[in-house]
């Protein structure tokens, strides 16, 4: 063991791992960060989407979005990059983390007739972490780095039960790529042991989800939608030790919310969403993973419409920390999220059918000092994202 570190260190990650691992051998977990928003439109306004669809991947946040989009496809993608300082165990033990990761997102929907139409939503989340070295200096620690991608299917039903009501309806369909090294853990005599890798294993999942939409008037949408947990299947090799405590799963867990649209004036629209997002029945936010708490945001955005050609958007979303004090030890793995970004966007139509879109997010720093079995554990990150699509009516 390295002198930089010291005997301190090492005492504090061996009581951290220990918590983690109290009801199995071994039980840790890995997860990602999931984007501001969905496609790179509802992005550049901070994410508020529930009432405020604005193109074929609007099942993501609210099935009945599909109905207000008309028959369009589009495709996009969001660049990532999560930038992560951790202190593990000390102070003078400074991992860092910043890797750019792309998550792309697209859709397409028919407009069957007035009352209905058909569509799918794809959309997903795609990060990690890649720390370049062991988070220990242990013989035989791999480089501690992670990586999860899920991209998530999402064919969709819309019907206009009346004017002014739309109800949508969604599969969820889920495939899971997971991979991650040099996670150590405490064996029985005291000793720090590395655990293998195995490689990148996947699994399929499936959920559902539901959504409203209410619009007395042209000018004023409410939206409200409900996203049941995206049960997964187990990931083969990690089950039996990295992922035991969840039962070798990564679930995607259960979200809702709502949010309100208001035109101003013809070329201005305000929107303003509430999202609650659940880690609790999951491995995320069990005490033997990483013990997330449940989330809860508040996004707002605006989109002024400057002429035929150009649009220009703005938001800004905030949310509590579901990574607390105690827990920093547990979430090395993890790439650690931020609860508070703004983000500019636009797009520009070529003609009536084409269309680009751009964004730029921010999420400012957030710092975590570990308390408890946590102490000398500390996590600061900071997140960049950029984006762009093509959409096109028909």
């Amino acid at each position: 063991m390295s002198k930089r570190f010291g005997r301190t260190g090492c005492v504090r990650a061996l009581t951290a791992s220990a918590l983690v691992i109290l009801p199995v051998k071994y039980a840790v977990a890995v997860d990602g960060i999931a984007l501001s928003g969905s496609n790179v439109l509802s992005a550049g306004m901070g994410g508020t989407s529930m009432a405020f669809p604005q193109d074929s991947t609007a099942a993501a946040d609210n099935p009945a979005g599909m109905g207000l989009v008309g028959s369009r496809t589009d495709f996009g993608v969001q660049l990532l990059e999560p930038l992560t300082d951790f202190d593990y165990g000390s102070a003078s033990n400074r991992l860092h983390s910043g890797k750019v990761y792309p998550v792309p997102n697209g859709g397409a929907n028919w407009q069957i007739s007035p009352r209905l139409t058909l569509g799918v939503s794809l959309f997903g989340v795609g990060v990690g972490t890649s720390y370049g070295r062991p988070a220990l200096p242990i013989a035989g620690a791999g480089v501690a780095q992670s990586s999860l991608q899920t991209a998530i299917a999402a064919p969709t039903v819309t019907y206009r039960i009346t004017e002014h009501n739309i109800v949508g309806f969604s599969l969820a369909l889920a495939y899971q790529r997971f991979s991650a090294k040099g996670a150590i853990v405490p064996m029985s005599d005291g000793t720090l042991q590395p655990l293998p890798s195995h490689g990148v294993s996947s699994a399929f999942g499936y959920g559902a989800r539901v959504g409203y939409i209410w619009q007395p008037t042209p000018a004023f949408t409410f939206g409200a939608s409900y996203a049941s947990r995206i049960r997964m299947s187990k990931l083969a090799g990690y089950k039996d030790d990295l992922l035991a405590g969840g039962g070798g799963r990564i679930d995607i867990g259960a979200q809702y919310g709502v949010g309100i649209a208001y035109r101003i004036i013809p070329s201005v629209t305000l929107a303003a969403d509430w999202l609650h997002m659940e880690f609790s029945n999951t491995v995320i936010g069990s005490a033997q993973g990483f013990g997330w708490q449940n989330q809860d945001f508040f996004r707002l955005g605006a989109a002024w419409d400057v002429n035929s050609r150009w649009t220009l958007r703005t938001g800004f979303s905030r949310g509590n920390h579901p990574i607390g004090p105690s827990v920093v030890a547990q979430n090395l793995l993890s790439a650690m999220p931020v609860s508070t970004s703004v983000s500019v966007g636009t797009s520009y139509r070529f003609n009536k059918t084409d269309e680009v879109s751009g964004v730029f997010e921010y999420g400012f720093p957030v710092t975590v000092t570990g308390d408890g079995a946590s102490t000398g554990f500390s996590e600061r990150t900071r997140t960049e994202v950029v984006g762009v699509s093509y959409g096109h009516r028909f």
